[in-house]
C-alpha cells in the first residue's frame, strides 16, 4: 500500500518534548538538521521501517466534523504546499504535542520531524510528513543536549524500536489525508491518536472485514463456548473463516445462514451484535466486499487450543474447518469418570 523504497529526506528536525504537568521544558529546533551521507544512510531505513508493514489507514477527523479545526491537518497542508518554514512547523507541532502531554504516565522524549520526498501510496506519487517520538532510551543512539540537541549513532548496533510515530501522506486531502500511526508496538495511547493526532480508521473494506472477524471471535468466546465446548468453538471460527474466504461479498444473510444458523444461535447473535456495536462504537454495514489480505492477516491471529487439566493441549488448525469435525471426537469414559478426546490420523508429522 505504501511504497517507500525510493523515499529520501527533504527536511528533518530534532527536538525534545517535555511534560507539561511535571514542568519539563521543551527543546525547540533552531534549524533543520544537516545530514551527511553516512547519517542519512543509517537514519532513513530506521525511520521508514515501521511503515513498510501492512498498517491500517486512518484519516484526520474532528469532533465538530469540520476538518479545518484539526491542528495537524491544517499544518500538514501548509507544509505540503510549501507555505510555511519547516522549522516553524516543527516548533508549532512540538508545542501542540506538549499541550496534549497531560497524563502522568506520558514520558518526555526526543522528537524527529521529517518531510519525505518520492513516496507512493496505491501507486500515487506523493510526499510524506512524519513525526517520531522516542520515549525509551536506545543503546544505539545517544542525544546531546549541551547545545540545543543533536544525536550520534553508535557503531555496531542495529537501529530499531520506535515508540510512537505517524506518517501523513499527501493524498485524499478532502478526506483528511491518509495517516498511519505507530504506538508502543500496537499498545494504544489515548493521547497520541485521539488527542494529538485526532485520527480515525478509514471505514473501507479492510475495516469492515477486520471488524466482522473480531465480532465473530468475541461471539465465539462469550456465547458459542458458553453453550458448547472448545471443539465446537474451533469449528465455529474455522467455518466463519472459510465462509468469508468463499464469498467476495458478505451480507447479513450470508452471516446468519452460513455461519450462525448451523449452530442454532441466530437470536443470540442478533442481540450480541447490537450490544457489541453500541459498546465498541463499531459501524457495521449491511454489505461489504471482503478484503482478502486483511482476512489472511487477521485470521492468523486467531488461535484455537484445547487446554486439558491433564497437562495435554490440542491445537486445531482454524483454516481447515473439517479437521476437528472429522478427526476429533469427544466423549465420556464411565469407568474412569473422565472426558476424553479421540484423535484420528494416518501418520505423525
Amino acid at each position: 500500500m505504501i511504497d517507500v523504497k525510493n523515499a529520501y529526506i527533504g527536511f528533518i528536525t530534532l527536538q525534545k518534548v517535555g511534560h507539561k504537568i511535571r514542568e519539563e521544558a521543551n527543546i525547540f529546533a533552531q534549524e533543520t538538521m544537516p545530514l551527511d551521507e553516512k547519517k542519512e544512510e543509517d537514519l532513513v531505513p530506521f525511520l521508514l521501517a515501521p511503515f513498510r508493514k501492512n498498517l491500517q489507514p486512518h484519516h484526520f477527523t474532528h469532533y465538530t466534523e469540520k476538518l479545518e479545526f484539526n491542528v495537524l491537518y491544517n499544518s500538514a497542508i501548509s507544509v505540503f504546499d510549501d507555505e510555511v518554514d519547516f522549522v516553524d512547523f516543527s516548533n508549532d507541532t512540538l508545542s501542540h504535542l506538549y499541550e496534549k502531554s497531560l497524563h502522568p504516565q506520558i514520558k518526555s522524549g526526543e522528537v524527529f520531524m521529517v518531510l519525505f520526498e518520492n513516496m507512493q501510496f496505491e501507486e500515487i506519487p506523493c510526499r510524506g510528513l512524519a513525526i517520531y517520538k522516542l520515549e525509551n532510551k536506545k543503546k544505539f543512539i545517544r542525544f546531546d543536549e549541551s547545545k540545543g540537541i543533536d544525536y550520534n549513532i553508535w557503531k555496531g548496533y542495529k537501529l530499531e524500536g520506535i515508540d510512537k510515530a505517524c506518517l501523513i501522506l499527501d493524498v485524499h486531502r478532502e478526506d483528511g489525508f491518509r495517516v498511519f500511526s505507530i504506538d508502543d508496538q500496537h499498545q494504544e495511547s489515548e493521547y497520541w491518536k485521539k488527542n494529538f493526532l485526532e485520527i480515525d480508521m478509514i471505514k473501507d473494506n479492510a475495516y469492515h472485514t477486520k471488524k466482522v472477524l473480531e465480532l465473530i471471535e468475541d461471539f465465539s468466546n462469550d456465547i458459542v463456548l458458553d453453550k458448547n465446548d472448545k471443539k465446537s468453538q474451533a469449528e465455529f471460527i474455522a467455518n466463519s473463516i472459510q465462509v468469508m474466504q468463499n464469498n467476495d461479498f458478505i451480507s447479513p444473510d450470508i452471516i446468519e445462514e452460513e455461519i450462525i444458523k448451523p449452530f442454532e444461535l441466530i437470536d443470540e447473535f442478533k442481540d450480541f451484535k447490537k450490544n457489541y456495536a453500541e459498546e465498541r462504537k463499531v459501524d457495521f454495514v449491511e454489505n461489504f466486499e471482503v478484503s482478502f489480505p486483511t482476512l489472511a492477516k487477521e485470521s492468523k491471529k486467531l488461535k484455537s487450543e484445547i487446554k486439558l487439566d491433564t497437562n495435554i493441549n490440542i491445537k486445531i488448525d482454524l483454516h481447515d474447518p473439517d479437521a476437528a469435525e472429522e478427526h476429533l471426537e469427544r466423549g465420556y469414559d464411565e469407568e474412569k469418570k473422565m472426558y476424553y478426546y479421540k484423535v484420528f490420523f494416518n501418520t505423525e508429522k
